[in-house]
């Protein structure tokens, strides 16, 4: 009896061994590269294109961790650029602007995430499919936009004011007949107010050969910032803390 008590524990001892080995081995099928550094470019719902940087670690062929630094910008849901040129006004040219805005909001998005493909079956058809998700934080920073405005000083005398919106000249910022255009990208840099936020992301992951040296990549999914306060992107528009989009992004990059 005792000797069949040990046959049996070394037996099921062997084949929990084997079992763990086979485990392993499948876990680390195809994982020939550790590391993994990729750039990417994404398309959101509510915003302009984002760029991103991500470094991993390749844990196994199932699992990959990585970090990421993201540059974005958001605008409103309800904004809308007029192409049309504002009022004609010899010796300025009217750019295209978007009517009622108050600051242009651009992010610097960091955070940890993980990649996890669903099985093995995919990445020998050449194509991984799996998930990836991550969360961090948002430094928001908000620009004051600036726009020309032909104004009337009262006595039949117009000039041009360049200027970003102050209560004290509403009537003139919010009336489409008084506005040549957009002032440019440049003004407003030195009057930026930082908000601190959280963001996190969550997508269908799709790879073209999760073991290829190169990497080729799309990702389709949702992303949310969330700030402590309402973010003051628009005068004639009910503002909001917090940006839910549908973004899509191209990964393309190398491992090693």
């Amino acid at each position: 009896m005792r000797n069949t008590f040990s046959v049996f524990t070394i037996l099921l001892l062997s084949c929990s061994l084997m079992a763990q080995g086979a485990f392993d081995n499948d876990e680390l099928l195809g994982v020939i590269q550790s590391d993994e550094l990729t750039f990417d470019v994404n398309v959101h719902t509510n915003g302009w294109i984002g760029v991103g940087f991500n470094r991993a670690k390749i844990k196994t062929y199932y699992k990959t961790n990585y970090y990421r630094i993201e540059i974005d910008a958001l605008k409103h849901s309800r904004e809308s650029r007029n192409r049309d040129l504002g009022v004609p006004t010899p010796g300025y040219s009217g750019k295209s602007y978007v009517f009622g805005r108050k600051n242009s909001f651009f992010l610097a998005r960091g955070g940890f995430g993980q990649k996890r493909y669903f099985s093995e079956k995919q990445e020998r058809r050449g194509v991984a499919i799996g998930v990836s998700y991550s969360a961090g934080a948002t430094l928001g920073i908000l620009k004051p936009y600036y726009l020309d405005l032909r104004v009337n000083d009262g006595d039949g005398n117009t000039f041009l004011l360049r200027t970003k919106y102050d209560e004290k000249i509403a009537d003139a910022f919010l009336d489409a007949q008084n506005i040549i255009g957009a002032s440019g990208f440049r003004h407003g840099w030195r009057e930026i107010s930082v908000v601190p936020g959280l963001q996190a992301k969550a997508a269908v992951h799709v790879d073209w050969g999760a073991t290829d040296e190169f990497v080729k990549a799309l990702e389709f999914g949702f992303m949310i910032d969330a700030f402590y306060k309402k973010i003051d992107l628009m005068v004639t528009e009910e503002n909001t803390p917090v940006f839910i989009n549908v973004y899509l992004a191209l990964h393309l990059g190398r491992r090693w």
